[in-house]
């Protein structure tokens, strides 16, 4: 557990429990940050700060968490889950009551805070107060989902131009990695669904001036942004997928083709050989050849036999040719 407490009267406390707590009465207002919290810690700030026990357990389980906005007596709880990354999903509990905030995450969204500090760092000599810190936690967040779909964009635009100028056999683990983008999109646009109405909610309740206002209403603009970003990549994937399967289609078939034409030049070189070897059997066999003894006239009942099987072994090689033909014709 690690606990950080700002307040207007003694800025900037870090501990490792919950004893920080015992003079926050001086206090003009806080913000108390817990990482990594356990249920008995979040039910004992329950009790300091009067939470309802719905809300406490909205903190505690974290698995069933969604973006939402909920006014409970006289505070209000804002949910802002958060991506660590890329994939996986935390979510950041925030609790605005009069004068104080309460704010829960696990280490992983510690960057979160650390930032928001250095802006707050910035903005020493103005009058801040719980709204701006609440705004600041959720413009850090919205701002990092975009950087994020950023830096997702520039893979996927990387991949369209891959696809569209290297030769399929370059194309190694390109599969893969269209698909871990795709999830990465799906899990981006996941977060940002419920977040426009959320921040509006904020903003209503929070944004008590002009000013506040308006930054709520660059949230908003920003997360409408994100999602346009998150539509636009993967309109962008899918068509390089569909390019890099038309690819791979087009390779197969081209395979395809290179394995047929080969074997029919098999299959012709066969045909001739089968003939060959007929002619071989004919001669070897005991029958009469013409001009086998010269001084003796040609009669055609002395060579019908041969005729008869010359005539078998050119019929097979017409067929062998015709066989082969059919097979060429039809593989066009």
């Amino acid at each position: 557990m690690r606990v950080l407490l700002l307040s207007d009267i003694n800025g900037e406390q870090w501990a490792q429990d919950l004893s920080i707590l015992d003079e926050t009465e001086k206090y003009g207002w806080l913000w108390l940050d817990v990482t990594d919290p356990t249920q008995c810690e979040v039910e004992l700030l329950g009790q300091r700060f009067g939470l309802h026990p719905l809300t406490v357990e909205d903190i505690v389980d974290d698995a069933t968490s969604q973006d939402k906005m909920e006014r409970i007596g006289g505070y209000a709880l804002v949910m802002y889950r958060t991506t660590t990354d890329m994939t996986a999903e935390t979510a950041f509990s925030i609790v605005v009551g009069s004068g104080w905030i309460l704010s829960f995450h696990t280490s992983a969204a510690q960057m979160h805070v650390d930032r928001v500090l250095d802006r707050l760092q910035e903005h020493s000599n103005e009058l801040l107060g719980s709204s701006f810190v609440v705004y600041a936690l959720i413009d850090e967040i919205t701002d990092w989902l975009t950087m994020t779909m950023t830096q997702i964009e520039h893979d996927v635009v990387q991949i369209d131009n891959a696809v569209m100028t290297q030769v399929p056999e370059e194309h190694t683990g390109m599969l893969q990695h269209m698909g871990l983008l795709r999830r990465r999109i799906v899990g981006i646009q996941r977060l940002q669904l419920g977040k426009p109405d959320v921040v509006r909610r904020v903003a209503r309740v929070l944004g008590s001036n002009d000013e506040l206002g308006h930054h709520f209403r660059d949230v908003c603009d920003h997360l409408a942004a994100l999602g346009s970003l998150c539509t636009q990549c993967e309109v962008v994937l899918s068509r390089a997928h569909s390019n890099f399967m038309a690819q791979m289609s087009l390779k197969m078939n081209q395979t395809t083709h290179g394995l047929g034409m080969f074997s029919n030049r098999w299959l012709v070189l066969l045909g001739l050989m089968l003939p060959l070897q007929l002619v071989a059997m004919a001669f070897g066999q005991n029958v009469y050849v013409p001009w086998m003894y010269s001084d003796q006239p040609l009669r055609f009942d002395t060579i019908a036999s041969w005729l008869g099987i010359m005539g078998c072994i050119l019929l097979a090689f017409a067929v062998g040719l015709g066989f082969a033909w059919y097979r060429n014709y039809l593989s066009r």
